[in-house]
C-alpha cells in the first residue's frame, strides 16, 4: 500500500465515479467507477507512464489529478500539501505549476483565434507578461517547441497535426509549470511526428525542469520516455515498476499479455504471444474480487471472491495479484 510521503505528487485511495441516472426524475441508479481506489506517487523530474487499453480510466486520473474533474472519493498532496486545501487558499498558484496536454491537436485549440493569445492567453491573464513582452515571450516559446516565432500570428487551421500538437505543448508550458499532464500527445501523430514530439518532450523537461505523468496505451511509447511505468486495467493500478524492472520482470499476467502484443521488427523471431479471451467488463458493473479475473488464464476462486492488495514485491516494484501476495 502507498501513503503520503514527501514524494512529490502523492495519490492515495483516489476514485471518480460517474452517477448513471434513470427516470423522469434522474434518479441515480449506480456508478460508473472509471477510477475505483488507486494510489501511487510521482518523484520530481521524473516521469511516470500510465498505460492502459481504452475505457480503462487514464484520462480521467490525469484530469481528477488536476481537479479538472472533482475526486469523489481519495487524497492528493502535491508538494506536501493537499491539493484540495491547496486550491481553496491559493488557486492560482496551483493553477500556475499544474497543466496538461490533450489527445486531440485539432479539438482542443480555439479556432476562432491566433497562436499568440491561444499560448498567451493565460500569461497576459495571470500578469506574467504584457504587451510587446507577451509577444517576444510567446516567439521566444514558440522557438522552444520547433515553430517560428511568425507563426504566432496564424490560426489554428493552417498548421499540421504535428505543429498543432506543439502549439498545445507551449500553451500548457507558457505559465512555467512544475508538473504536466501529458494525455496521450503523440497517438494522434505519424511515427516519425511522434518520435519528434517526444524528444521535445524529454529536452523540455531536462530545460525546464519538469514532472511529468506520461498517458499513453502504447508501451513502445513509453518506454522511450518513461522512467517508471503503472499498468492500469478497469479503474486499477495492477503494477507499478521501474522501467528496467517493467519490461525485464513484468509480474502480473495483464502486463505479460501486454508485453507480449508489442510487434517484433524480426519476422524471424518468434514472439510468445497472450491472448486474452473475453471482454472487458463494464466499469458501471465490474466483477468482483480482483477485477481480472474474467480474463486472467491463472485465475483462482480466492481470485473471484477477494481484492488483491497493491503491494511492494521489491525493488519499487508494486503489484496488485494473489500469485505474488505471500511472497514477502
Amino acid at each position: 500500500m502507498i501513503k503520503p510521503g514527501s514524494e512529490y505528487l502523492t495519490v492515495t485511495n483516489m476514485k471518480k465515479y460517474f452517477p448513471i441516472r434513470k427516470g423522469v426524475f434522474k434518479k441515480t441508479v449506480g456508478n460508473v467507477r472509471a477510477v475505483d481506489d488507486i494510489s501511487f506517487y510521482v518523484r520530481e523530474r521524473e516521469t511516470l507512464g500510465l498505460v492502459g487499453e481504452s475505457g480503462c480510466g487514464k484520462t480521467t486520473t490525469g484530469r481528477t489529478l488536476l481537479h479538472l474533474l472533482e475526486p469523489t472519493d481519495g487524497q492528493i498532496h502535491f508538494k506536501g500539501q493537499e491539493l484540495g486545501g491547496l486550491l481553496k487558499n491559493d488557486p492560482g498558484a496551483v493553477r500556475r505549476d499544474m497543466q496538461i496536454i490533450f489527445q486531440d491537436p485539432y479539438g482542443s485549440l480555439n479556432p476562432r483565434i491566433n497562436v499568440r493569445d491561444i499560448v498567451g492567453e493565460a500569461v497576459n491573464y495571470y500578469g506574467l507578461y504584457r504587451g510587446n513582452d507577451l509577444d517576444e515571450y510567446v516567439a521566444d516559446l514558440l522557438k522552444k517547441c520547433g515553430l517560428r516565432p511568425e507563426h504566432r500570428f496564424r490560426y489554428p487551421h493552417e498548421f499540421s497535426g504535428g505543429q498543432r500538437q506543439r502549439i498545445g505543448i507551449a500553451r500548457a508550458l507558457a505559465l512555467q509549470p512544475k508538473f504536466v499532464v501529458c494525455d496521450e500527445p503523440v497517438s494522434a501523430l505519424d511515427v516519425s511526428i511522434q518520435s519528434q514530439v517526444l524528444n521535445l518532450l524529454k529536452d523540455l523537461q531536462e530545460e525546464m525542469l519538469l514532472t511529468y505523468l506520461f498517458i499513453s496505451h502504447d508501451l513502445s511509447v513509453v518506454r522511450h520516455i518513461s522512467d517508471r511505468i503503472a499498468i492500469m486495467y478497469l479503474g486499477k493500478i495492477v503494477e507499478l515498476a521501474p522501467k528496467k524492472e517493467f519490461f525485464d520482470s513484468p509480474l502480473h499476467p495483464y502486463t505479460k499479455a501486454l508485453l507480449s502484443a508489442i510487434p517484433v521488427p524480426d519476422p524471424t523471431q518468434k514472439s510468445d504471444r497472450v491472448i486474452l479471451e473475453g471482454d472487458v467488463p463494464s466499469p458501471a458493473n465490474p466483477p468482483s474480487g480482483c477485477r481480472f479475473h474474467t480474463r486472467c488464464p491463472f485465475a483462482m476462486e480466492r481470485c473471484r471472491k477477494e481484492e488483491p492488495l497493491f503491494e511492494d514485491q521489491g525493488s519499487d516494484h508494486f503489484v496488485a495479484c494473489f500469485l505474488y501476495q505471500d511472497r514477502v
